[in-house]
């Protein structure tokens, strides 16, 4: 029940890295945020695996995407996936600056927060916004204004992984879209496990990161 033929076109690596951060994706953008063609979404922290996969799945649908990163070579290389233009969040004023990339500066039909910053990502939505939360890589806390909240009418929604209907949708979007394979930052030895890890936590990369048994 849990063997899915390997999606045409990618290779072991690229299939490798799919599953999980393919499936944790597309239930954040489709299942729960309800992301649709012609909205417009604000992706945080360019250069993630789940971050980089919600470009290329919003941009395949036809969203407009806009992305947040460290450095300005991971915000050009998400427009080379599809984003349309990305923003610093070193800038402590970022989410103005996301607004003003938005249609009118009105903000963002969605928002895609896996690093936990809720107060900012709110300010970046539009009225009757949604927020989606899938991570608190950056923030385990956070403090909300509660009558900006309801006046704003957002939503506020939490998601985590996704259910095999979900996979299903991904993989079938995969079939009908066009949709770049997943980029693989590096591919280690399962041996060096430990140096995958160091790796990954430097945080430099671009994508996924996959250990060969080959």
């Amino acid at each position: 029940d849990c063997v899915a033929p390997k999606p045409r076109g990618l290779t072991w690596e690229q299939a490798a890295a799919l599953p999980l951060v393919g499936l944790t994706t597309y239930r954040a953008l489709f299942t729960r945020g309800r992301l649709r063609a012609g909205e417009n979404l604000l992706v945080l922290g360019a250069g993630g695996g789940v971050a980089t996969m919600a470009v290329m799945l919003a941009a395949a649908v036809g969203a407009r995407v806009t992305v947040t990163s460290s450095s300005t070579s991971k915000i050009e290389q998400a427009r080379e996936l599809g984003a349309a233009n990305g923003v610093l969040y070193t800038d402590p004023h970022w989410p103005d600056a996301a607004r003003r990339l938005s249609p009118h500066g009105q903000g963002f039909d969605l928002v895609l927060d896996s690093v936990g910053t809720w107060e900012q990502s709110v300010t970046a939505l539009r009225p009757g916004g949604r927020l989606v939360v899938l991570g608190a890589s950056r923030s385990e806390r956070t403090t909300l204004d509660i009558r900006p909240f309801y006046f704003g009418q957002y939503e506020l929604i939490g998601t985590t992984m996704g259910s095999p209907h979900d996979f299903e949708g991904l993989l079938r979007l995969l079939d009908t879209e066009t949709v770049p394979p997943l980029p693989i930052s590096a591919v280690f030895p399962l041996a060096e496990a430990a140096a995958a890890h160091k790796y990954l936590e430097q945080g430099s990369g671009f994508g996924k990161i996959v250990l060969s048994h080959s």
